[in-house]
């Protein structure tokens, strides 16, 4: 198959390289850093703003829309007022996604660009949301898709990619060990393409379109401040880039994490790049990650925006995901983090009365019954 030409490329945020769009590169080549997809429209054809779902931004998307409009419905999640501690904030609910997370977005539009380059199988590396959505895209888009997880994993977490017929490889070791297994595979195979979502470019360009949808949402207007729970960074990165497409100013980016594990706020707290640090237990299993693979990006929109990071404990992760429970809002505990950090941040007066606040909710319960049961125990 003669692969399609693009107008836009691959560039290494590292060391400059380039590479074409083709290339089913997911990292630099020349020095392993991370990319990011640069040569699209710099800002959303506003007049163009039709179709379905998350693909009403095709005029800054890498690929078009698939023929029928949309795969499964992916994006226009809600954004609904709440009230947190006397003050009114708006959620993001893209825990009500097809698969119930956010990283919908993301293995919409990378599956979409790998069905459109030939790809037959891709191989993925995720015990968690990711496997379900990248498991749950392929399908859609008729591909087969192998996830490999580590041995440790829950089986729970499993059943969802299972049941989109992905095949699931568990791997002794460490979660690195996972991923070069994963790599390895996808290298030793012509037909197969890894899929990452903590490294491909595409899928960040999915995920930005959360931040296109929020400024539509609020009439035009930019939030002054949007908090998101951050892990390996692709919702973090995916706003700052989405909100920069919507020409008008980019608003204050908050990165939260758990105490438990937060390279990200260490990284910002003390100025210096982000570098690994151990992870220990934490109910915000979904942002544990010791060295996420997005350092520079991060670094970048945190500047940028004039960010921040906020580290958040157990136990007020536990209050807040019991807070939005009670509001209806049936969240897993890692989509909690943003309430949390919020309520730091009100408490420590570093938001401003009256400010427009956003919060990404990025996962929906039903993924952590066994840890919210035990919470409520």
């Amino acid at each position: 198959m003669v692969r399609p030409s693009f107008a836009w490329h691959f560039r290494c945020v590292v060391c400059g390289a380039t590479i074409p769009a083709n290339d089913l590169a997911w990292q630099c080549p020349r020095c392993s850093g991370e990319l990011s997809v640069e040569g699209l429209p710099a800002q959303l054809d506003r007049p163009g703003l039709t179709g379905h779902g998350l693909w009403r931004s095709a005029s800054v998307l890498p690929v078009p829309a698939p023929d029928r409009g949309t795969m499964l419905g992916e994006g226009d999640t809600p954004l609904i007022p709440v009230e947190i501690d006397g003050a009114l904030v708006h959620l993001k609910l893209d825990s009500l996604l097809p698969t119930g997370s956010f990283k919908d977005r993301g293995a919409a539009v990378l599956a979409r660009y790998l069905q459109l380059v030939g790809a037959r199988r891709i191989i993925v590396d995720s015990s968690g949301n990711a496997a379900a959505a990248m498991a749950a895209f392929a399908a859609a888009a008729g591909l087969e898709c192998v996830v490999y997880v580590p041995a440790t994993a829950s089986p729970g977490k499993l059943v969802q990619a299972r049941a989109y017929g992905a095949a699931v490889i568990p791997i002794e070791g460490s979660r690195d060990d996972v991923a070069h297994a994963a790599q390895s595979a996808a290298d030793s195979d012509d037909s197969a393409s890894y899929a990452s979502h903590n490294w491909h470019p595409v899928f960040v360009e999915g995920v930005k379109t959360w931040a296109h949808e929020v400024h539509y949402q609020l009439g035009g207007r930019q939030p002054d401040t949007v908090i998101v729970p951050t892990g390996g960074g692709s919702s973090f990165v995916g706003a700052w880039r989405g909100f920069r497409e919507t020409g008008a100013s980019i608003p204050r980016l908050i990165a939260a994490q758990p105490e438990a594990c937060h390279p990200i706020v260490r990284a910002w707290q003390s100025g210096t790049s982000i570098t690994s640090m151990p992870a220990e237990t934490t109910m915000a299993e979904g942002t544990k990650i010791a060295l996420p693979s997005r350092p520079a990006q991060i670094l970048e929109a945190l500047s940028d925006s004039d960010g921040a990071g906020v580290a958040v404990s157990e136990d007020e992760l536990t209050s807040a995901s019991k807070l939005l429970w009670s509001m209806g809002v049936y969240v897993e505990p890692t989509a909690a983090l943003g309430v949390a950090a919020f309520r730091i941040m009100k408490q420590q007066g570093d938001v401003q009365e009256g400010a427009t606040v956003v919060i990404h909710i990025t996962g929906n319960g039903l993924k952590s019954t066994p840890v919210i049961d035990e919470v409520l125990s």
